[in-house]
């Protein structure tokens, strides 16, 4: 199998070259500049989707934008990938991905590709590990911040509350957690979540939306992101699916 490195330099620091024998290499730093690159690797000898594996270099927030141009070029769905993260992901280290580089890059060239989903909302956007919601203007929100969340059929707030957070649990599951006091909170777990409030600061995977939001919706979908994963670390879990489409 073929490695294609896109390095993804969103952050104000640059990560030194990666070592390793790579077909192909790329930088970005926009989504103009991941657009980019993607669509020479789609001209090039070494097509995605045949037999190229994309080997994602970035931090959280490059990540995120890495797969959210994937999404749109119609690719999360078919591609395998494999990622060097630069800082912990939390979900991705649940998942058994290696902290250091090295074993990252062995995972990335020889680990069996696993689907392992994405959390999508209805702004068209994409979720790798978590997301949070409170009120736009960064003051402490108290009674005085309205919200209303639904997880699946279960309501999770309706009223005042002090900010959300949501979390990836696995491929088809999402965890969200409401504070409504300083000693309060609330939580549930289902496939899918829908807020209204007051308008709201939206962060995800640490990155802020740029204008204020009173709905959105968000959901599982285990369908999307093949990424390679180490064998040992999810023979035991028998909902994750091989890239042949069966069990592991």
């Amino acid at each position: 199998m073929r490695l294609a490195l896109l390095s993804v330099d969103s952050g104000p620091a640059p990560r030194a070259e990666v070592p390793g024998s790579f077909a192909s290499r790329h930088t970005a730093a926009d989504a103009a500049g991941v657009d980019a690159a993607l669509a020479a690797l789609e001209a090039g000898p070494g097509r995605l989707g045949s037999d190229t594996r994309l080997v994602i270099d970035a931090g959280l927030a490059g990540l995120n934008l890495a797969l959210h141009r994937l999404l749109r070029r119609g690719l999360l769905e078919t591609l395998e990938t494999a990622v060097l993260a630069r800082e912990p992901v939390p979900y991705l280290s649940r998942l058994g991905l290696p902290a250091d580089l090295d074993g990252q890059l062995r995972v990335a060239g020889s680990a069996p590709a696993r689907l392992v989903g994405v959390v999508k909302d209805d702004s068209g956007g994409v979720c790798v590990d978590a997301a949070s919601m409170g009120p736009w203007d960064g003051k402490p929100a108290g009674p005085r911040w309205w919200l209303r969340a639904v997880v699946d059929d279960q309501r999770l707030a309706d009223g005042g509350a002090h900010g959300l957070r949501l979390r990836r649990l696995g491929p088809a599951e999402l965890e969200a957690t409401v504070r409504l006091g300083r000693l309060r909170s609330r939580t549930c777990r289902g496939r899918s979540l829908q807020l209204a409030s007051d308008p709201a600061l939206i962060v995800t995977d640490g990155l802020p939306r740029e204008r204020p939001r009173g709905k959105r919706t968000f959901w599982s979908e285990p369908a999307l992101w093949w990424l390679a994963l180490p064998a040992e670390n999810v023979a035991g879990q028998s909902w994750w699916r091989s890239r042949t489409g069966g069990g592991h």
